[in-house]
C-alpha cells in the first residue's frame, strides 16, 4: 500500500488571523483538520490544542498497545481498537479545550471543529465533530464520510430545508456540536475498507463554502498529485474571494493488494512449507 499526501492552510482574503490547524503524521497514517472559533486568538488556540492532544494521545496508545479499558472514556464495542483510540483522543481533547474555555477568561466561548482520517491497509477510519468535512473520491463518485453537525444539516435531514436553501442560510455556520462547548462530545466515526486509487480530501468550510461537490470531484479526478490538488483548490478559493481561512489535506491511496492476492500468497507459502516439510521427512528416512 502506497500513501501520498499533502496539507495546506491559507488565511484567505478577509481574515486577519488563521484559526485553522492541521496535522499529517505519515508514521501513524493519521491526518487531522480543525477549524477554531471564539474570537481573538481563542479559535487558533482551540484548534491547535485539539490537534496536538489528539495526535499525542493516539500515538501514546498505539505505542503502548493500550487496551480498550485503558483509553479515555467508555469504549464503543462497534468500533475497532484504533477506532476507540480515535474516540478516546477526541473526548480527551474536548475535555481540555472545554476546561480552558471555562477557567481562562480570554478563552471563554472558544471551541473547534475536527475531522480526521486514519489510514491502514485493512481499513479507513474517519471521525468528525462540527462541519469540517472528509470526502472520498472512488470510482468516479464523491461521498462525504463525515456528518455536518449544524442547524441547517439537521433541517435538511428533517425535510425542512433544501441544500440550496442551506447554502445561503444565515444559520449555515451555527453548529450543534463542536469540541469545547460542553464537557462531553459525541463524534461520528466510520470504518470502511480502502480500495485502489481512493482519493480523500479533509477540509475546513473555507473550501466547501465556495467549491461544490461536483467541482471537487472533477478536480480530484484530473490531478494526479496530492500537493497539486491542494494548491489548485486553494487557488480556486482565493479566486472566489476567500472570505474564510481554508485548510485542505489530500490523501491518495495506491498499490493496494488485489483481493485475491492475499489468498494466493498464503496458499503459496503453505505449499512451500509443505514441500520443505516433505524434503526434511525424506532426509530422515533415507540412508
Amino acid at each position: 500500500m502506497k500513501i501520498q499526501f499533502s496539507g495546506i492552510t491559507d488565511v484567505g482574503l478577509k481574515r486577519e488571523g488563521n484559526e485553522d490547524s492541521f496535522s499529517t503524521d505519515d508514521s501513524l497514517g493519521l491526518y487531522i483538520v480543525a477549524d477554531g472559533m471564539g474570537g481573538h486568538l481563542a479559535g487558533e488556540v482551540a484548534s491547535r490544542v485539539a490537534v496536538e492532544i489528539i495526535n499525542k494521545t493516539f500515538k501514546k496508545w498505539v505505542e503502548e498497545q493500550a487496551t480498550e479499558n485503558e483509553i479515555y472514556g467508555e469504549p464503543d464495542s462497534s468500533l475497532s481498537l484504533k477506532g476507540n483510540y480515535l474516540l478516546g483522543s477526541i473526548r480527551l481533547a474536548n475535555k481540555i479545550v472545554h476546561e480552558m474555555a471555562v477557567e481562562q477568561e480570554e478563552y471563554h466561548g472558544m471551541g473547534t471543529t475536527v475531522v480526521m482520517l486514519l489510514v491502514s491497509s485493512s481499513r479507513l477510519i474517519t471521525a468528525n465533530v462540527g462541519d469540517s468535512r472528509l470526502y472520498l473520491i472512488r470510482n468516479g463518485e464523491i461521498e462525504a464520510l463525515s456528518n455536518d453537525h449544524s442547524i441547517v444539516a439537521e433541517q435538511i435531514a428533517m425535510g425542512m430545508m433544501t441544500e440550496e436553501e442551506a447554502a445561503v442560510s444565515p444559520l449555515r455556520h451555527v453548529l450543534t456540536r463542536n469540541l469545547g462547548s460542553s464537557g462531553d462530545v459525541v463524534p461520528d466515526i466510520f470504518e470502511i475498507v480502502p480500495e485502489e486509487n481512493d482519493r480523500l480530501i479533509l477540509c475546513s468550510d473555507g473550501l466547501t463554502d465556495l467549491v461544490p461537490n461536483n467541482e471537487l470531484l472533477q478536480v480530484a479526478e484530473n490531478i494526479d498529485n496530492p500537493e497539486n490538488l491542494c494548491r489548485k483548490l486553494v487557488d480556486t478559493v482565493l479566486d472566489r474571494g476567500a472570505h474564510d481561512n481554508t485548510t485542505i489535506i489530500s490523501v491518495f491511496i495506491s498499490g493496494m493488494e488485489k483481493k485475491g492476492d492475499d489468498f494466493l500468497k498464503k496458499l503459496g507459502m503453505f505449499l512451500i512449507d509443505l514441500f520443505f516439510r516433505g524434503v526434511n521427512n525424506l532426509k530422515k528416512i533415507l540412508p
